[in-house]
């Protein structure tokens, strides 16, 4: 792994580790485990109120002073965790978090002589990437001529954070009115342009129109759209290039603007799908250096969805602005968000009108089918999804997900020919796809035909997803189905390792057991299933099987 990248993951430990508890007087305990609980708990907010509590109980105690800033910038509170910082700094208590922010405060405030005196002085502290882009900028917005635009070139880690000191120079040229060389920048080598990102195309064209060179900049959209950079904007924007529109240079308005794509690109390299603070942190940063930055707010966003904190979440995914290519992207998180939050009304209606004003958009019509599909809403569903397959012009394999989709809609209002076709089409653009294989053979199952059809193609879903406990559950009751009770017992106990608190799980589990003769252990799993929170129905059918048997209750339901 880069040093780096690993300089950059150990600020986001201490992040982590900055729980360890300080020594507590009577009133400091019940404040500092609280806001300790909401920081654990995501509730950034509430612990900020809370470590604002314990600091007048102990206000000599730095480490109370540092969560408090860290809870106040992660809760979105810049001014606060600003004013901690300055009485920390005052205090000569040394972090880097409080240089962090009092730079940024500086930066934003256009004081970058000021703001550099904060920066380390050599990169041990952060990212090589980081800081260098930073002290970069920095040197930019202090007007120091002779190393201004150099510093961009002392980028050099490895090739990929060298590209970025390259780009951010071209940025940099532009900024300062030096469009030619950002021009020569941007039109990369042999190797082609120098775009490293969406945004990167734009920042060309617009240079190249600032020199008048439309046909360049023309070609430039051209090739990018034909390398799949085709949203709504940039087609927009290649259509106004064409038609003679002369763009000027907006991208960076101030050294503080590049210093804002230096956060974000940290903070999108530590956010993979998981609750990273530290990136959490740094996109804070880049909201206040540039509030709308649409980048930063996505990263707030999705990890602030991450952390359960919904209805935070949605707030942010409703700041990116109509005019930003991240908008649809945004609109479905929002609504996701809302969703998950339990307000189920409001995300429907969010997607509903953004379908409305985007009727074409295939993502935006799979997420409002997504949304029926949730509350059972499997009619309006199924037309979503409809929908969305008439506005594919050429079906690749990952529209699979939408035949899919489709399938179970319709497979629910009993209309099992057509959701039975939709599964194969599925299945013809990614064939084997373990999901759809599942879903497939356990209707099979369900309904009572094609056993061995099915049995092989739920063993096959589970070679291509051994870890996925529904699609392993499906392994045992087919087994089950097909009177292959010794066989069956090794999948679903592994199932309900998988899945140890699903009641469905744990009842079929207990099924298998009985049908093998180990009947106390079967009445163990149906009691487990029970306190899972079973349909009322199953948990009618689970009494009956603790009361009776499993065998009285299938001759009593061959006989209904």
């Amino acid at each position: 792994m880069d040093k780096g990248f690993i300089k950059a993951i150990s600020i986001g430990l201490s992040l982590a580790t900055a729980v360890v508890t300080p020594a507590v007087s009577q009133g400091l305990a019940g404040p500092y485990l609280a806001a300790s609980q909401a920081f654990d708990a995501g509730s950034f907010d509430t612990a900020a109120s809370y470590y604002v509590k314990a600091m007048i109980a102990d206000p000599e105690n730095a480490l109370l002073k540092r969560r408090a800033l860290v809870s106040f910038l992660t809760a979105g509170d810049f001014s606060s965790a600003a004013g901690i910082a300055t009485v920390m700094q005052s205090g000569e208590e040394q972090d880097i978090f409080v240089d962090l922010v009092l730079l940024t405060d500086l930066a934003s405030r256009g004081k970058f002589e000021e703001a550099r005196a904060l920066l380390p002085e050599t990169d041990e502290q952060l990212s090589p990437m980081l800081w260098g882009l930073l002290n970069a900028w920095l040197t930019v917005g202090a007007g120091d001529k002779e190393d201004e635009l150099e510093a961009f070139d002392d980028i050099t880690e490895n090739s990929t954070i060298a590209l970025m000191g390259q780009y951010h120079k071209g940025l940099a040229y532009a900024y300062l009115g030096d469009f030619e060389a950002a021009a020569e920048i941007f039109n990369g080598d042999e190797n082609g342009p120098l775009h490293l990102n969406r945004d990167s195309i734009v920042v060309h064209v617009e240079v190249l129109s600032e020199l008048g060179e439309q046909d360049a900049a023309l070609q430039v959209l051209d090739d990018s759209i034909a390398r799949g950079f085709n949203d709504a904007q940039l087609l927009t924007l290649r259509e106004e290039v064409a038609g003679g529109k002369i763009f000027s240079f907006t991208q960076v308005k101030s050294p503080a603007y590049g210093m804002a794509e230096a956060f974000v690109t940290m903070a999108e390299a530590l956010s993979r799908g998981e609750p990273d603070r530290t990136a959490l942190f740094y996109a804070r940063l880049a909201q206040q250096l540039r509030p709308e930055l649409a980048d930063a707010t996505m990263v707030v966003a999705s990890i602030l969805e991450l952390e359960g904190q919904h209805r935070l979440a949605s707030e942010a995914y409703a700041r990116v602005p109509e005019s930003s290519s991240l908008f649809v992207d945004a609109q479905i998180g929002r609504a996701e968000a809302l969703r998950e939050g339990g307000d189920t009304e409001s995300a429907t209606d969010v997607l509903l009108e953004l379908a409305d004003q985007f009727p074409e958009d295939v993502l935006v019509l799979n997420a409002l089918g997504d949304i029926y599909r949730g509350v059972e809403n499997f009619e309006d569903a199924a037309a979503a999804y409809s929908r969305a397959i008439d506005n594919v012009n050429v079906f690749e394999p990952r529209h699979w997900v939408l035949f899919y989709t489709r399938g179970i809609s319709l497979e629910r209002l009993e209309d099992w020919p057509a959701a039975e076709a939709d599964f194969f089409r599925a299945l013809e653009l990614s064939p084997d796809q373990p999901f759809v294989l599942n879903y497939l053979g356990y209707s099979y199952i369900e309904m009572g035909i094609k056993f061995e059809e099915a049995l092989d193609m739920i063993e096959t879903a589970v070679e291509g997803m051994p870890a996925n406990g529904y699609i392993t559950d499906s392994l045992g009751w087919v087994l089950y189905r097909l009177g292959k009770f010794e066989e069956a017992v090794a999948p679903m106990v592994r199932a309900v390792e998988l899945l140890p608190v699903d009641p469905i799980v744990n009842d079929h589990l207990g099924d298998v057991f009985w049908m093998v003769g180990r009947k106390l252990e079967a009445q163990f799993q149906w009691r487990r299933a029970i306190s899972f929170d079973p349909t009322e129905v199953d948990l009618e059918r689970i009494k009956r099987k603790l009361e009776v048997g499993l065998d009285v209750v299938l001759e009593e339901e061959k006989s209904e």
